[in-house]
């Protein structure tokens, strides 16, 4: 087993959490992103439906204003982006992953994005990141313009001072927690 799937088992261990404490922790989370300069100035952000073990970011909407909304959609070895109106608008698709759908006309571009929500199994304070092990994001990520803001999102115990990292594995620039949201030194 590779170090990365043995912290991978460590930490799906530890969570999900219960519900309630779940919710707090996601609000506290929401609340570190939505007082942020990087979510004030966003025009376009793209977030994720969250699974049971990470932070539900849906509490963003009640600050979306006037912002596009997009979520990711896997669409073979690839995700795409598509703005929604709702989160309402989502469907389950692969792996019971909720997502919109993949109308052609409400796909955002990746140029467009002014900052995404990354979500992770793992973070470090210098902006490392450890998915699930798909390359989803990774690839995701790689595609994305260097300006756009990418927000690592996970609890405090996920948090950890070093992850395994390969040259394909991208770094985000900001991480946010329940304790709150702090810039990382991501090359």
């Amino acid at each position: 087993m590779s170090d990365k799937e043995s912290i991978r088992r460590s930490i799906r261990a530890m969570l999900p959490l219960p519900p309630d404490l779940r919710g707090e922790k996601s609000a506290r989370l929401c609340e570190a992103i939505m007082t942020s300069a990087v979510w004030r100035n966003a025009r376009t952000a793209v977030v994720f439906a969250a699974q049971a073990r990470e932070p539900d970011v849906e509490m963003l909407w009640a600050h979306a204003a006037d912002r596009i909304i997009g979520y990711p959609r896997v669409e073979g070895e690839r995700l795409g982006l598509y703005a929604v109106a709702s989160p309402f608008e989502l469907r389950s698709g692969r792996w019971g992953l909720r997502e919109p759908a993949g109308d052609p006309s409400r796909a955002v571009a990746p140029d467009a994005v002014d900052l995404i929500l990354v979500p992770g199994i793992a973070f470090t304070r210098a902006g490392a990141r450890l998915g699930r092990g798909g390359g989803y994001y990774d690839r995701l990520l790689g595609g994305l313009p260097p300006s756009v803001c990418k927000i690592g999102v996970c609890f405090d115990a996920q948090i950890l001072p070093v992850l395994p990292v390969e040259s394909h594995d991208r770094h985000v620039d900001f991480v946010a927690t329940e304790s709150g949201m702090f810039s990382t030194s991501s090359p």
